[in-house]
């Protein structure tokens, strides 16, 4: 696809300049995947937030949901103005997945044809020309389903369980399970959060072990970036729970002085009125 192409060179080139420096190709892979996620990074904090905003509108949702549940239309309306209201995006969780898809048939291409993609006499090039790109016993261009005795495939199937244990760590980050099990969306949301880990050690088996190496990474990434995120945005609502305790308390006081001194103004009246 014409479309991959850009995104291929570009890959190839960052791999290339890499390559030179530390002279791994494996940990080429993993220092292109940690470039790439810091640039998507604004993206996945999107998401982190949008995931964070939909699961804490779950007892609004459930509260329409019973209000409107002879209504389709009018639940729908009224969703759609929670969200609106709540800065949700419906499709804020899956759009960091969909910004990287071309980033995978890129890096995909580059991986079976190397050769096609590196800067022509690159060292890169020099050596995967003569030698397959090992890294930890693997051949970062073959899938795992293609390496022959079980032993051979030894690292290949760590590998795999890795990215679905990492996968299914990170979903968990991400979902938190409802106050009320019964509620749809909640069962939607564990189900996916169950099925996609699982989908993509399917999809590592079957793919060049350099791709897989850079799921892996990207996953390790990415659940050092949520506990960051996580971490801050707790300690935003608490900063902002303390300034709402603090303005509440001054009206609190506030209140109490205007009471005080009606009460005050009171008692004086009664005492002219018994002098008199």
């Amino acid at each position: 696809m014409a479309i991959i192409e850009p995104f291929a060179l570009t890959i190839a080139f960052v791999l290339s300049y890499v390559f030179d420096i530390i002279s791994s190709y494996g940990f080429s892979i993993v220092i292109l995947t940690v470039f790439i996620n810091i640039i998507i990074f604004p993206l996945t904090l999107r998401q982190t937030r949008s995931t964070k905003r939909m699961q804490d509108a779950q007892p609004e949702l459930q509260k329409l949901q019973k209000q409107h549940k002879d209504n389709k239309e009018e639940l729908n309306k009224a969703v759609a103005e929670l969200y609106k209201e709540k800065g949700i995006n419906p499709f804020g969780c899956i759009f960091p997945l969909i910004v990287q898809m071309p980033i995978w048939f890129a890096l995909f291409r580059v991986l079976r044809e190397p050769l096609v993609f590196l800067p022509e006499g690159s060292n890169i090039g020099t050596f995967l020309s003569g030698n397959p790109p090992l890294f930890y016993r693997m051949d970062l261009q073959i899938p795992p389903s293609e390496a022959g005795t079980l032993i051979e495939k030894a690292p290949y199937l760590v590998l795999v369980l890795l990215v679905v244990l990492t996968a299914l760590y990170q979903q968990k980050q991400i979902t938190r399970k409802s106050d009320n099990p019964n509620n749809p969306q909640a069962k939607q949301m564990q189900t996916i959060g169950k099925i996609m880990p699982l989908f993509f050690g399917f999809i590592s088996w079957t793919l060049p072990a350099g791709l897989v190496v850079y799921f892996l990474t990207g996953n390790i990434f990415r659940i050092g970036q949520q506990s960051l995120i996580v971490k801050l945005e707790d300690r935003d609502g608490k900063d902002g729970t303390k300034e709402e305790k603090k303005q509440n308390d001054k009206e609190d006081d506030v209140e109490n002085s205007v009471e005080e001194e009606t009460e005050s103004r009171r008692k004086n009246r009664k005492k002219r009125k018994r002098r008199k």
